[in-house]
This record gives structure tokens, sequence and C-alpha cells, in this order.
């Protein structure tokens, strides 16, 4: 009898161990600036939502799916799927047109994990293809984006981030300069919310000057839920955007 209760005892603690080892979920969304983070080696996760965008002199966007697939190919870095399913309504009585965005391939990944007041960093390379997708949004031409990604843990409720990097149009191959910064506050082990400024400084085009907020819900160790809104506030009366999603980490 106490050989069967010492054997028990050592399997639940066996248990008790295993779930304290498994991977808690690090989402890519919301957020239009991107956290340090990779997957775990093998591991796989699906981040995906919906949103709508309206644009007071241009279309208005209803994102009836947004999906990023992410795969842990090593242990600092990983490597991403991700596509849109739109339906682009361009008013003036035309009819709305549905299709997918161009597919985009990327890798991030992950070069130093931050220790007291230096940052973590990681960097993110997408390309766009000019191949996959509807035709009338495929780009003429290859479409990269580089990202130099910072994050620094303040305290245990307050956490910092930007981003910093270059990315190409796809049609008349003009850069565009973005910089972001974000504030993250924990307000309790399941409820996140943050704050996020983006900008384009495009010399040819004009600059865009845009802020997110939003607030993520951890339902679990693998799903986490969020929402967001996107505003202009150099020109309030001329875009918003609302979104919201679901981010799942599957094995």
């Amino acid at each position: 009898m106490k050989r069967l209760l010492i054997m028990a005892l050592a399997l639940v603690c066996g248990l008790c161990y295993a779930q304290n080892e498994l991977p808690t979920i690090s989402a890519d969304r919301p957020g239009a600036l991107t956290g340090t983070d990779v997957m775990p080696l093998n591991k796989v996760q699906w981040e995906t939502g919906m949103g709508f965008e309206s644009t007071k002199d241009g279309p208005h966007i209803l994102i009836l799916n947004n999906t990023l697939l992410r795969f842990g190919l090593f242990e600092n870095a990983e490597i991403r799927l991700g596509a849109n399913a739109l339906m682009l309504n361009e008013g003036q009585g035309q009819a709305p047109i549905y299709g997918m965005t161009p597919l985009t391939f990327g890798i991030k990944a992950k070069f130093f994990e931050g220790r007291g007041f230096l940052p973590s960093v990681g960097l993110l390379a997408e390309v766009k293809s000019p191949h996959i997708g509807l035709k009338e949004w495929l780009p003429s031409r290859l479409t990269p984006t580089l990202h130099l990604l910072f994050e620094h843990t303040i305290t245990n409720w307050l956490g910092i981030g930007y981003n910093v990097g270059t990315e190409w149009d796809g049609e008349t191959g003009h850069t565009a300069t973005y910089l972001g910064f974000g504030l993250y506050f924990s307000i309790s082990e399941q409820i996140g919310s943050f704050v996020e400024t983006y900008n384009f400084i495009r010399p040819e085009e004009g600059n865009q000057y845009l802020t997110q907020f939003g607030f993520t819900w951890l339902v679990s160790r693998r799903v986490q839920l969020d929402l967001a809104a996107d505003l202009d506030f150099l020109n309030l009366n001329k875009f918003y955007a609302i979104s919201g999603g679901v981010a799942w980490l599957i094995n």
C-alpha cells in the first residue's frame, strides 16, 4: 500500500510539473507593432479575426477573415504565413469586390532575451507574393518588409515596445519608413490593455500617423481573445478601424 501511495504521489507531481512546463500563448495580434517573442520549437499557432476599416475619401473595407499561421522552426526563429479575405466597397454605385489579399511569407527571429535595462531584440522579415491572391490586388513585384523589434519589461504590470523598419511599395518601388511605439498594461493575470502609435513616413506620398488601442483576454494558456480600434488623431473624421479576433496555440 505504501508503495502504491508513493507511486501515485510521484505521478501527480509529474503531471503538475508537466502542466507548468506547457508553453503559454504569446500572440502577435492585436496591435500594429510586433513583439519579439517567437514560437517554441515545433509549435503551431493560429491567429485570426475580423474587422472593418473606413476612409472618408477612399474605400470601406470589411475584413472577413485575417489569418496568420506561425510555426517554431528553430529555438529562436519562426516562419509565418498570412493572408486576408476582404470585401472592398468603393461606393458610388460600384459593386463590392471580394477576394484574398496577396499571400505573405515571413520569418521572425529573436536575437537577445533582454536583461536589466537592455531590451529584448528581434527581427521580422516578410514578403508579399505577386502570384497568390486576387489578381487586381497583386503587386507587380515582390514587396518586402523589414522591421527591427524591441521590448522592455518595466514592471510586472507595464511593458513598452518599439519597432523601426522599412516597407517597400509593390507598384512604384518607393519605400516607407515605419516607426512604432507601444505601452502594454497587465490589468490582471487574464486581462491586458495597450495603446500604440504607428507611423508611415513617405516622402513621395505623404506621411500617416495612426494610433491603435485595445484589450486582450487570456482565456486559457492556449487561447487569447482580443478587441482593438484604430484612429487617425490628426484626421478623426477621415479614418477609423475596429477589429476583434482570437489566437490559438494549437499544440
